[in-house]
């Protein structure tokens, strides 16, 4: 959890949110409320700036004022409703330094379940070790912002409906998959995926999945953890495994759980075929 956070919120618009953690600001805000943010003087800075819309984002970078990067993305994409956009108090951000965060948060952002709007993996800059260690520090900032003070996970999907498990199959029917040689079968997508995740943590197959382990809260990116995970409005996102000290995030669509279930096809070296999905 960050210390010593100060959080203003605009006083001529509620929508706007603005979070300090220095030498770190974060700017939380809706798409109708440019008019109001270039009054801000952090639009006035160099940064890192998301755009988001339902299950899709876009990361950009402004190597002068975040603000005009702003007004060309509300001309030419009309898709996104929602901004995020941080960087330092001082203005003190490198060519460099923007160029590894977006960088880094691309390529993030394409392991997660969110179709990302970008078409390149971002620029490739030399920086220096000490600017590296500043640049990292500075997003590990802004993504525990996010996370621990908003409720704002980047690399999540749009929370579903209660009833995903309806969504994704009648209940007359049943789900099935092929993953090595083992079958599951189930009334709903998440059911199986459940059954499947189960099987691998209660068997040697777990010292394959360390790349999806976390021992804090899981996410899109780390789908196994050890505590439970709620969001913001109070939706339980993930489930217990059994006999287990293990929650797994299931709060994903149905292709979302299709992706989940290929990479851990490619962890352990096994062939996965959605027979009835």
């Amino acid at each position: 959890m960050p210390n010593h956070i100060f959080i203003n919120r605009e006083s001529s618009n509620d929508n706007i949110s603005i979070f300090y953690d220095e030498p770190t600001f974060v700017v939380i805000a809706n798409k109708d409320d440019l008019a109001t943010i270039q009054l801000i003087d952090e639009s006035k800075k160099p940064g890192i700036y998301i755009l988001l819309g339902d299950n899709k984002r876009y990361i950009g970078q402004a190597s002068n004022s975040i603000f005009t990067r702003l007004q060309q993305h509300n001309i030419n994409k009309s898709w996104w409703n929602k901004l995020i956009f941080f960087g330092r108090e001082d203005g003190h951000l490198s060519k460099a330094q923007l160029d590894l965060l977006e960088r880094k948060i691309i390529k993030k952002m394409r392991k997660s379940t969110v179709d990302l709007d970008n078409s390149t993996q971002g620029n490739q800059s030399y920086i220096d070790k000490l600017s590296r260690f500043s640049a990292i520090s500075l997003l590990n900032k802004v993504e525990r912002i996010l996370v621990d003070i908003a409720n704002i996970d980047l690399f999540e999907v749009e929370e579903l409906e209660s009833g995903i498990d309806s969504q994704n199959s009648n209940l007359n029917d049943s789900v099935s998959i092929k993953f090595g040689e083992a079958t599951y079968t189930g009334k709903s997508c998440r059911g199986v995926f459940i059954q499947l995740v189960s099987k691998l943590l209660l068997s040697a197959e777990i010292e394959k999945l360390t790349d999806l382990i976390t021992l804090d809260e899981p996410n899109t990116l780390q789908i196994i953890g050890t505590m439970k995970r709620i969001s913001g409005k109070g939706t339980v996102l993930t489930k217990q495994i059994e006999s287990s000290k293990y929650h797994v995030y299931v709060n994903f669509s149905k292709q979302g759980l299709c992706t989940q279930i290929n990479r851990m096809a490619k962890l352990t070296d096994k062939q996965v075929h959605f027979e009835r999905w």
